[in-house]
């Protein structure tokens, strides 16, 4: 595995691990933040409670058990400080507010704290709403001899305890996204040192390649100039009839020399793809973007591949939507698209006829190249891409042809892809994407 595909596969391990720790996290963040509303409602009924206690010497009997006795300046009451907003009343019998700030109470409140005083003889809390806002209501009942006299009622607005809520939610929140971030980072370097041995192997690959490509380059070089000379000086002293006893052994000499050239043609290719994917891995993001006619490189490729399709039996074809405008090097593309014909030309010519198709997408330039020969095996699909993967065992090409042309792609900010098979046009069809300009 190469080493962009690593990082790719980092990245992507990272961000599993990241949302699976924030569906975790936001999980565990939901109740603490619901278990903190609950205690502050809790200590906000206690506080509403203590005050309705605290409270009962706004009402008493005295004397006649009863006979009850309102204290007018409920500001004097011996209870706790009160804050603003958590009013205390004396409501009697019939609803009607005896003491405290009527206009904070509503009729129903009322009625319902009386209510409620009735059938309880003891201190209540619950729930209910005054003048549209939410509160929570105390009633403690003040009982005569054989009857209700009259109603304590304290109220503690629910807004009383929002700002506690909000801190409380605010800091575990904080906490959680501060976790979660921390998380991240460590499925980060944890991926990474899982990655690490596979990452310095795919390392020792790519300079092995490039190492391997310059020290090939030379001899291989010699031997084409050698085996070249050679079969020219056979060839000349078979024309010039030089001892005619020996021109039977001239023939095979010749053969030999050809297939040597062949071969050493072959493995130039090889050598010269092998030190093509070591530059792109080496300049990966580094590649230079300047302005270029997509559609003129594409009449170029064709123009310098017709040849070799025509000796193949193929007719290379060649249609553009016009001029389209990228950005990226000229070199680099024309050896990505050259790339992906020669590729058809190989194993698709046999269907006899290879098309180069260039259209526009919005801002997407699309270039299709399309053959008519069998196709590539569902088997093989995913692995076509692969570096030094071969169709068959005596396909020529050296294997590197496509995944030179997926890392130019990816250089340039585009894609190349196998499209699916199409039933009604038999062959194999490789779509390159680039941005345009």
């Amino acid at each position: 595995m190469s080493g962009p595909r690593l990082t790719r596969l980092r990245w992507r391990l990272t961000a599993a691990y990241g949302v699976v720790s924030l569906i975790a996290l936001a999980f565990v963040a939901a109740i603490a933040i619901a278990a903190a509303r609950d205690r502050a409602h809790e200590r906000l009924d206690h506080r509403v409670e203590a005050t309705a206690l605290a409270a009962d010497g706004y009402a008493y009997p005295e004397g006649d058990p009863s006979r009850l006795v309102v204290d007018r300046q409920p500001d004097g009451y011996f209870g706790p400080e009160r804050r603003p907003g958590s009013p205390v009343l004396v409501v009697g019998v019939d609803g009607a507010v005896l003491a405290g700030p009527q206009k904070l109470l509503d009729t129903a409140a009322a009625r319902r704290a009386v209510e409620v005083a009735r059938t309880q003889r003891e201190l209540a809390v619950y729930g209910d709403a005054a003048g549209g806002r939410d509160v929570r209501v105390a009633s403690s009942p003040v009982h005569g001899a054989d009857r209700l006299l009259a109603t304590i009622v304290a109220l503690e607005p629910v807004a009383a305890s929002d700002d506690e809520i909000r801190d409380a939610t605010v800091k575990i929140a904080g906490g959680a996204l501060l976790l979660w971030l921390l998380t991240v980072a460590s499925g980060w370097l944890l991926a990474g040192r899982a990655l690490r041995p596979a990452a310095a192997v795919a390392q020792r690959e790519e300079a092995f390649l490039a190492d391997a490509a310059h020290e090939l380059r030379t001899p291989v070089a010699v031997i084409r100039a050698r085996a070249e000379q050679a079969l020219r000086e056979v060839e000349t002293a078979a024309a010039a009839g030089d001892g005619g006893s020996g021109s039977g052994d001239e023939a095979p000499a010749a053969d030999a020399l050809r297939a040597i050239e062949r071969a050493a043609e072959r493995a130039s290719g090889t050598i010269a793809d092998m030190l093509e994917l070591a530059r792109l891995d080496a300049r990966r993001g580094r590649i230079e973007h300047e302005p270029l006619r997509l559609d003129l490189l594409l009449e170029q490729v064709a123009e310098e591949h017709r040849e070799a399709a025509a000796a193949a039996g193929a007719e290379l074809r060649l249609e553009s939507d016009g001029e389209t405008v990228v950005e990226g090097d000229d070199r680099l593309l024309a050896r990505a698209v050259a790339n992906l014909v020669e590729n058809a030309i190989r194993y698709g010519a046999v269907g006899g006829e290879v098309a180069l198709t260039l259209t526009r997408e919005g801002e997407t330039a699309r270039v299709l190249v399309a053959d008519r020969g069998p196709g590539v095996p569902p088997a093989q699909r995913d692995a076509v891409f692969d570096r030094f993967h071969r169709a068959t065992a005596t396909a020529g090409g050296s294997g590197l042809g496509l995944p030179i042309a997926r890392l130019v792609a990816e250089a340039h900010g585009g894609t190349v892809a196998l499209l699916p098979a199409d039933d009604a046009a038999p062959g194999a069809r490789f779509e390159l994407r680039l941005p345009t300009r």
